[in-house]
This record gives C-alpha cells, structure tokens and sequence, in this order.
C-alpha cells in the first residue's frame, strides 16, 4: 500500500512539473510578436544603478540605442560617490533624452525603490508609460517598443520581459544559474502564475498612480515583488512579453553569490506574499525531495533492496525529469550541450533545497552593502549600513 502511494506522488509530482513546463514553453515560443506600430506616447525608461560591473558599459549603451520615438532615459544612483556614476555620466553626455538624478540614502524602503521614486518624479508630467529596467543586461534592438506596445496598444496596463543568462565561460555554477532564471521564466509564462519582472517591466501612468504603486515602493524592500501584490490584490494582469528577453552575460559565479541571489529572491516572497511562499516553497520541496528519493530508490533496487514498482516508477520520474530539463533548454536562446544543461539541472535541484532552507527563517535582508529588517509584507523597519571590507 505504501509502495502505491509512493508511487502516485511521485507521478503527480513529475506529471504537474512537465505540464506546467509545457504550457509554458508553449506560451512562450508562440506569444505574437507585438505590433509597434502605436506612435504619440510618451515614455520614460527609468533605470536604477548600483555598482559598475564588467558589462554595466555596455549595457547602458544598448539601451540608449532604443529607438522609440518620444523616449527618456533616466539614470538614478544613490550618490556620485558610486563606481557607476562616471560609468553613466560618459555614456549619456551629449544625449539630450537621457539625464543622471542622484537620490540619496534610503531611509524607509529598499535603496533600488527609493531610486526608482526619484526617478519617478523627475519625469512627473511628461511621461505617459513609465519602464524600470535593470542595468547590466544587454538591451536587444527593438525591445522598448516592444515592451510597451500592449500598454499603448491598449491591450493591458502592465507588461513585462524577462532575460536569459549567458555564460561566457565554461564553469557549471553559471549554468546552474542559466537553468534556474529558465525555469522562472517558465513559471512568469505559466497560466495564473505571471508576475512582473523588475529588470523589465513597464506600467502606463494611469495605473501607477490609481493603484498607488508608490506608496507600496516607499515602505517596502523590493520592487517587483510589491508591485505583483498590489496587482493581485486589485486584479490586475500582467501582459507577458516572451519576445522581450534580455540577456545577462556572466563570466564568473560563485557557489556562494548564487545561493545568495536565490536566498533573496525567496525572501521576498515569503515576506511580501506569504501564500504563494507556502504553496511554492511546499511544491518545490516535494519536487526536491522526490528527485532524491528516486535516485536511491534506483540503486536499492539496483541492489534488490526495495520493490520493483518503486524502482521502475523512479526511472519513470527522473527519465521525465530529464524531458522537461530539455524542454526549458529549447527556450533558451544559447543553450550548452544537452549532457551538461541535464547536469546543471541536477545542480539546479540541489541549490533550490538549500536555499528553501536558507530562506526559510530570519527577519534580514541583504544587498549591496545594506542590511534589512523586514516586516511582515516586506515593510523595512530598519536599515543598516554594513562594512564592506576591501
């Protein structure tokens, strides 16, 4: 009897994973192209900076050779102090649609908010559809337009993209990495599950300012995850935009950064919507845990040490684990060789246990320098400047 239940959790499991996979996939390699052709609307592309990486140059030209007309570009860092201020200031001189604001310390929300207000205002009158996007990625040609075509077309009030990681060198935590951004890629294009994405996300003046969407950034930790609970509590759809995908080059990537990176992305969830956090982080564990449990079962049964039924359903399992890893490596635009995604993949798995647990507990947050004390709903109650040695 045991065996039979076992059996059927682990195909429930492995059934939803690939149909969700699936649809997703679908979604995303037959989302229509938008049409552009929607001129007379003005847009502001607000662009929070922090830090000046190897690809941080080249990223901010690619987005300056946007071509929409009516356009602005805003650049906004906490101070001129920041490496990326000379970075920015070079790049835009002499461009009349592109400006560099200079925001401050936060003292009530999450330092990348608090830019992202500043730029706000600095556009307040003459910006009909507001962008926020991520310095770092490389913009593709066409991508503000095509970003804001559904907002302008009329056909949603908040769009977003999302991106792709390349890795530029042979290391398998990069690929780990690329295998963990497809599979949120996948979930953003899943039915019932899009949210938006901070790096590119677009939202018309209107909406912004009936939804109150500032008042959410001024007391809370993060932007994106925010603004995807004010949508859901007003109903609001997110209009994904699979054809708007950057791309994020990484050449080096630690272990560490990158259970860092996930730790934090979960915590925001689990601060700002604690039911999705359950549902998700439930989910997932169960997908971990079973992923485990067919592994051993396969050797002990290898080994005469458990039933059949139990090793021929841990094949069944792993085998269409190893079909939905190739599904999202189809959806990647410069996969590695299949052996190797299948290997990431394994990795993927095992860095999403860890980083559950990691994320599970504790009141803090921490990036770039600053400590969080997050309350419930990702409210900051306190920030904390820490020491950076080096």
């Amino acid at each position: 009897m045991i065996d039979w239940m076992v059996c059927g959790l682990m195909l429930a499991l492995t059934g939803s994973l690939a149909g969700l996979v699936w649809v997703a996939r679908r979604a995303i390699t037959r989302a229509p192209v938008p049409s552009t052709d929607v001129p007379g609307h003005r847009v502001a592309v607000i662009v929070p900076v922090a830090g000046a990486g190897e690809s941080m140059e080249a990223s901010i030209l690619s987005l300056l050779r946007q071509s929409h007309p009516g356009s602005e570009v805003v650049f906004v860092l906490r101070d001129p102090l920041d490496p990326a201020a000379a970075v920015v200031q070079s790049a835009i001189r002499g461009k009349a649609a592109a400006t560099c604001v200079f925001a401050g310390a936060a003292t009530a929300c999450g330092q990348k908010n608090h830019n992202l207000l500043a730029g706000v205002s600095t556009v307040e009158g003459r910006a009909d559809v507001l962008v926020f996007a991520d310095a770092g990625h490389l913009f593709p040609a066409g991508w503000l337009e095509r970003l804001v075509a559904p907002i302008v077309g009329g056909d949603g009030e908040v769009t977003s993209g999302y991106h792709a990681v390349r890795p530029t060198n042979g290391g398998l935590v990069p690929w780990i990495y690329a295998v963990c951004v497809e599979m949120m890629h996948a979930l953003q294009n899943a039915p019932g599950l899009s949210q938006p994405w901070g790096g590119a996300m677009a939202i018309s003046r209107h909406a912004f300012e009936r939804l109150k969407v500032a008042d959410a950034w001024r007391i809370s930790v993060v932007d994106d995850v925010s603004l995807a609970r004010v949508l859901k509590v007003h109903g609001v759809r997110v209009c994904t935009v699979p054809s708007v995908l950057l791309e994020t080059s990484v050449a080096r990537l630690s272990l560490r950064d990158l259970l860092k990176w996930l730790v934090r992305q979960l915590q925001y969830v689990r601060f700002i919507m604690p039911g999705t956090w359950a549902v998700m982080g439930g989910w997932c564990l169960l997908q971990i845990v079973a992923f485990g449990a067919a592994a051993v079962l396969v050797m002990t049964c290898a080994l005469a040490l458990s039933s059949a039924l139990l090793g021929a359903v841990s094949v069944l399992y792993l085998a269409v684990l190893a079909v939905v890893l190739l599904e999202l490596r189809l959806v990647h635009p410069l996969p590695c060789r299949p052996v190797r995604w299948l290997v990431a993949g394994m990795g993927f798995l095992v860095v999403v246990g860890v980083a559950l647990a990691m994320a599970s507990h504790g009141r803090e947050i921490r990036w770039r320098g600053i400590c969080y004390q997050v309350g419930d709903r990702g409210r900051v109650l306190a920030i904390r400047q820490l020491i950076v040695n080096g």
